[in-house]
């Protein structure tokens, strides 16, 4: 299975490639939960860019992984099944809820991302009261304004800020700048940002 951003990887912290000092929040953060997660960054042949996360909210650091080292891959979209979070009581999984019954009404594949994905693909408690949704949404055919604007809309009704990132072959962009309707997006590539009128071509 290809790796894609914001897919999380189980791996052996050992693996992990850095071109810096390793700060000592990322050693006991592995420890803790060896899983990281892809970076939409370019990377040397046969290496993946990752990052890990730390218990605070400006704990990020960026590193590379032998291809070959994954132990376990998991996509956002293995993490939508309402029996891995029906016990959780924060008010993130609550809109994950209310979330889920718009994006499958519309037949999309989706799944979460930020602090959801990585705390229940870990099983590490990871979001807290105040937490909100991230959403990351597949949709390798272009998608309709009126569809994202119907999504944008129903959303708003959320216990909690949802926001929202489309994923296309060319890269990645907010739902909600799309909703505005026909004009440029900022489209996020393994490259660097630009500005795009067709995020599914790339120009």
């Amino acid at each position: 299975m290809a790796l894609d951003p914001h897919d999380l990887l189980k791996i052996n912290p050992k693996d992990i490639i850095s071109h810096s000092l390793i700060p000592e929040w990322v050693v006991h953060s592995l420890v803790t939960a060896p899983f990281v997660v892809v970076r939409r960054v370019h990377a040397p042949k046969g290496q993946e860019a990752i990052g890990i996360r730390g218990k605070k909210r400006n704990q990020r650091f960026g590193a590379f992984l032998p291809e070959h080292c994954v132990i376990k891959q998991i996509k956002p979209e293995d993490l939508i099944g309402r029996e891995q979070w029906k016990d959780k009581q924060a008010p993130v999984f609550t809109a994950m809820e209310f979330a889920a019954d718009i994006l499958n009404a519309h037949r999309l594949s989706w799944g979460p991302g930020g602090s959801v994905g990585f705390e229940l693909a870990s099983g590490v408690d990871t979001v807290t009261s105040t937490s909100d949704l991230d959403l990351i949404l597949r949709s390798p055919e272009p998608l309709e304004f009126f569809i994202a604007r119907e999504i944008v809309e129903e959303l708003k009704r959320s216990p909690v800020r949802v926001d929202v990132q489309v994923e296309t072959p060319a890269g990645a962009f907010s739902l909600l700048e799309f909703a505005r309707g026909p004009g440029l997006v900022l489209l996020k590539t393994r490259f660097g940002p630009k500005l795009s009128s067709n995020p599914w071509e790339g120009i």
